[in-house]
């Protein structure tokens, strides 16, 4: 195309926690680099928030008992995913935390088949929200080459309130 393709979020605007709009920069044709509007930022790289992965207490509980301490949660990008029935966690994220896998399960999306793949259970802390939510069916999947750690899915948006602003380039997340 000839409009500059976002790369990433250079910083959020926001008054309150979860009303973002975004700002972008992209590198023009001629490798300049200029700003890109909001809209076209969140086009580009969609409704993402700052996300904190960790166990479940229980799960912290256990490794203590055991004389074991809890690995750093990670930190990334979550992407507010519409389209994802369920949430899904970056594997090798999800692995370093020491999510526990409580099962295996077919992945069927746009790139994947049917693979099996690690169910993970844990905590996902959005940043801005005074609460977690715990995920009891996480499914892994590759998405650090996207830059994330996180698809937030249909089962954790069902107790929220989304609203997607494509022309001003901001949404709202409610928990």
């Amino acid at each position: 195309t000839s409009e500059p393709q976002p790369t990433g979020i250079t910083q959020f605007i926001s008054k309150r926690p979860l009303n973002v709009r975004l700002e972008a920069e992209a590198k023009d044709r001629d490798g300049k680099v200029v700003s890109v509007s909001p809209g076209e930022a969140l086009w580009h790289l969609g409704p993402r928030v700052q996300v904190t992965l960790s166990p479940l207490e229980a799960q912290i509980k256990s490794l203590t008992e055991k004389g074991k301490a809890p690995a750093a949660p990670a930190v990334g990008w979550g992407l507010i995913d519409t389209g994802a029935h369920t949430t899904c966690v970056d594997r090798t994220a999800a692995e370093n935390v020491k999510l526990a896998i409580v099962d295996t399960g077919p992945m069927i999306s746009a790139t994947h088949d049917n693979e099996i793949v690690p169910i993970f259970s844990g905590r996902v802390h959005v940043e801005g929200v005074s609460r977690h939510v715990d995920m009891h069916r996480a499914y892994g999947a590759k998405l650090h080459p996207q830059g994330l750690i996180a698809l937030i899915g249909r089962d954790l948006l069902a107790s929220c309130v989304l609203v997607y602003n494509g022309l001003d380039g901001s949404f709202s997340l409610s928990i």
